[in-house]
């Protein structure tokens, strides 16, 4: 048995594509959705534990709170301060994000990370996600994009501090003007719920007259192709969808806690179906 612990958890398709994963594969697994507060968070881990279950998925508010709870965790993990996942391995909890590494993975597709500029918009969960999976990539910049910039530059000194990644600029979102996305950027990220319901919804991002290309990625996944990825396309930019994202992010889990190759398709077929695209 898995599960999806968090609050709200109503409208969240990981049970749909998990068991849709579990049954391709031939597996006797099963997986819950619970909802569970963060008061009781400690209880419900201790609940798995006793109960023997193989792995936990982990939905807001839990996510940057977990860690005291836990007997280990990823570099990964320890560095952006979110967990997702949890494994039970011999009796332990161990934290993991796979988050970080779906978008790693999907991105070094197109472009290897190693020396890469590139420029995030947002520092919420996934955003820090984001960034510290992108530094211990060796990204040689990284410029974050956000509302609020102070509280997030704890983060960013801490991510200094853990990686290698000298080139971190914190940035306040601009109000009446265009992002400047430099030439050398070659990969754009948008870790915002900008466009989220709304594929028309536009981000302040201008590709200009470009002579180099650059990877886009979008985090919303619902819907697929939101106004930032139409574009990206329509210039011939490799893009990674939120959809893909999202598919990736449970197979990673899927093979953390299997031990076995997750069938992507099917996975994203049962999304596809859930939310009805």
């Amino acid at each position: 048995v898995c599960c999806l612990m968090g609050q709200p958890v109503a409208g969240n398709p990981t049970q749909y594509m998990l068991e849709a994963a579990f049954n391709v594969a031939d597996l006797d697994w099963r997986f819950l959705t619970l909802e569970v507060s963060s008061d009781d968070l400690q209880r419900a881990l201790d609940g798995a534990r006793v109960f023997g279950f193989r792995g936990v998925m982990l939905a807001k508010p839990h996510r940057g709170s977990v860690h005291p709870l836990l007997d280990e965790v990823s570099d990964l993990a320890r560095v952006s301060g979110q967990i997702n996942c949890i494994e039970r391995r011999a009796g332990q909890l161990v934290g993991h994000n796979t988050e970080g590494l779906a978008l790693r993975r999907l991105v070094e597709q197109q472009l290897p990370l190693k020396g890469v500029r590139a420029v995030l918009l947002g520092a919420g969960r996934f955003g820090k996600s984001a960034a510290a999976e992108l530094a211990l990539a060796g990204i040689e910049e990284l410029t974050i994009y956000c509302l609020d910039p102070g509280p997030v530059q704890e983060f960013v000194n801490s991510l200094i501090e853990q990686t290698s990644l000298a080139n971190c600029f914190l940035e306040p979102w601009p109000t009446n003007e265009t992002l400047p996305l430099a030439d050398d950027c070659r990969l754009l990220i948008n870790a915002t719920p900008v466009g989220r319901q709304d594929p028309r919804a536009a981000l302040p991002v201008d590709f200009g007259a470009r002579t180099t290309s650059i990877v886009v990625a979008d985090t919303v996944y619902h819907p697929p192709q939101t106004r930032l990825i139409e574009t990206a396309l329509e210039q011939g930019y490799p893009t990674v969808d939120g959809l893909t994202l999202l598919v990736e992010t449970a197979a990673i889990a899927f093979e953390i806690w299997t031990g076995q190759p997750a069938d992507r398709a099917t996975m994203r077929d049962a999304v596809e179906e859930f939310l009805v695209l």
